[in-house]
């Protein structure tokens, strides 16, 4: 496990020479004291924040989601503690995650999960859509049934890799729609080793908007701009049939507390076009997350 203070250490010696490389001081006087606050912490950088966190609450295990009848079986092949190894150990959810599982599943509910930075906010939405997934492909049942929507790329190509990873070998395709989607496999392939670092796709990945067109994945990352033009371009119809009316069943937004104001008029008006397009009014289950969306009670001002 990396030490963090020894990783601060070397940043701040890599960052003090970067600073030396260019700035050049005649007079020793002004040297010095550049040098000596340099040393003492105060000019370059401030001293590190630290901070303890309370371990996440555990909650019910998958193998009791599974018995419950919540979860297909095929997730603990998915969510694993090495994601892309099916033999590996399956994750041990958090309460909230399975909380949010048991309301979007059981309760048929659509769900805000509001919890803090790196506590699996991803798992509570990913593993209910990957388990429907995995029922509606057991009963041959093909088409988009989950669209997650992301407010900017960089977040939506960080999940892809890793959901695009675990799903793997399952039979479940995924894909990310974006503008930066290559319009033939080919294209997609030339640029694949660069932005990837793979040689090869997975077999669950699709990348090409010719693919999707033609046969779209199970699962599609996007961003709410990239949806507009969805509903929108002659060329994206396909990816909504006629016949698959009423498969749509998750629509995901990340980082909720993004859409306010116009932006949030906008995204709401997408979202009933979405529906009427889609034959999901009523079904469609819709799942907000973030970081900092706070409790009412958190709101309230002091008496």
């Amino acid at each position: 496990m990396m030490n963090p203070f020894e990783a601060l250490e070397y940043v701040q010696d890599i960052y003090k020479t970067y600073v030396f490389t260019f700035q050049k001081f005649k007079n020793p006087t002004i040297q010095n004291w550049v040098h000596d606050r340099i040393g003492e912490g105060t000019l370059l950088w401030k001293e590190p924040f630290i901070q303890l966190n309370r371990r996440f609450e555990k909650g019910d295990t998958l193998q009791e989601l599974i018995y419950r009848g919540l979860l297909h079986p095929g997730v603990l092949k998915v969510f694993t503690k090495k994601a892309g190894d099916r033999n590996a150990e399956p994750v041990s959810p958090y309460k909230h995650q399975s909380d949010a599982i048991r309301s979007i599943l059981a309760d048929g509910e659509n769900t805000v999960v509001t919890t803090g930075t790196s506590s699996g906010k991803s798992f509570t939405f990913y593993m209910p859509i990957v388990s429907e997934c995995l029922k509606m492909k057991d009963a041959g049942l093909s088409g988009i049934k989950a669209i997650i929507v992301y407010p900017m790329n960089a977040l939506a190509n960080s999940q892809y890799e890793d959901m695009a990873n675990r799903l793997q070998n399952s039979g479940l395709r995924i894909t990310l729609y974006t503008g930066d989607t290559k319009n033939s496999l080919d294209e997609a392939k030339s640029t694949f080793l660069e932005t990837t670092g793979r040689k090869e796709p997975w077999d669950s990945e699709v990348l090409s908007r010719h693919e999707i067109q033609s046969n779209p994945p199970d699962i599609l990352l996007t961003n709410y701009v990239m949806l507009e033009l969805l509903l929108t371009r002659f060329e994206d119809r396909a990816l909504f049939p006629p016949e698959h009316k009423g498969r749509l069943k998750f629509l995901v937004l990340d980082e909720v507390h993004t859409y306010s104001g116009k932006k949030g008029a906008d995204v709401a008006c997408l979202i009933r076009r979405l529906k009427q397009h889609t034959g999901t009014i009523g079904t469609l289950r819709c799942i907000g997350t973030s970081a900092t969306v706070q409790s009412a009670e958190a709101r309230m001002p002091e008496s």
